[in-house]
Parts: C-alpha cells; sequence; structure tokens
C-alpha cells in the first residue's frame, strides 16, 4: 500500500486497510502520544524513521554511501502513515479523536514540520491547524 507524499488522506479512505488490520490503529495512536509526550504537537515523523534517526536502526544504503548526508535524518524516502490531528489545540485522547484525525506520510509530515506546504495541505503553526485537507 502507497499513499502519495503532499496530501491528507481521510480515515474513510483506509478503513479497510484498517479492518484488515494492514494498518494498526493502536500503532497510530501510541506514535501521536509518543512524540506529544517529547513536547512535539503534531508526529514529526513515524517511530521507525525516529528510531533509525536516532541511530538505533539499520542504515539505509544510501546512509552508507553517504553518511554525512542529511545528518540527524533518513536520506530514503518514508511512505509510512502519520496520524495528525486536525486542529491540535483539542486535548489527545481517544475519545476526541473522531473527526479530528487524518493521516500523512512520513514524509509528508517531515516537510510540514519544516513549513513546507502543498497545494491540499498546510501546517498552521500559530494556530495548531491543518489547513486546506482533504
Amino acid at each position: 500500500m502507497s499513499f502519495s507524499h503532499g496530501i491528507a488522506i481521510d480515515p474513510d479512505q483506509i478503513k479497510d486497510d484498517i479492518t484488515q488490520g494492514k494498518i494498526q490503529m493502536s500503532d497510530l495512536f501510541v506514535t501521536m502520544c509518543f512524540f506529544a509526550r517529547l513536547g512535539f504537537v503534531q508526529p514529526p515523523c513515524c517511530l521507525k524513521c525516529a528510531y533509525r534517526s536516532a541511530g538505533c536502526g539499520e542504515k539505509t544504503k544510501n546512509e552508507k554511501n553517504y553518511p554525512d548526508e542529511k545528518k540527524g535524518g533518513s536520506s530514503s524516502s518514508c511512505s509510512e502513515l502519520v496520524a495528525w490531528r486536525r486542529d491540535a489545540g483539542i486535548a489527545l485522547h481517544p475519545d476526541k479523536l473522531q473527526g479530528n484525525i487524518v493521516f500523512v506520510t512520513c514524509d509528508t509530515a517531515k516537510s510540514l514540520v519544516n513549513g513546507d506546504a502543498y497545494p491540499s495541505i498546510r501546517w498552521d503553526t500559530r494556530n495548531k491547524r491543518l489547513l486546506h485537507e482533504i
């Protein structure tokens, strides 16, 4: 399963993958909580990339060949899904996620927290809202 970079994915678009167990909602919620505990408003990447960035995971082929490239981050692209809240001003709680959650790829999350904007999605840091999604 592959998703486009730079778009927000509505939960309804992946409900079959969730039902079939291809996507674990509990894992996505744990990722959100993990990063929130570290002080992030939204997850800046998936847990796999965070683990790799911390020097704990295996290096990709590209990182082995170019170890100085993109220090502190992965030089390979990642299309893992990351759950983002449309309105991060609403407390992070399982009961308050209905209608407030969208999914973005890990690469999109990395870009959004760095201030990048896309035609269909943009992160408003000041108001803690995801704008122009879906």
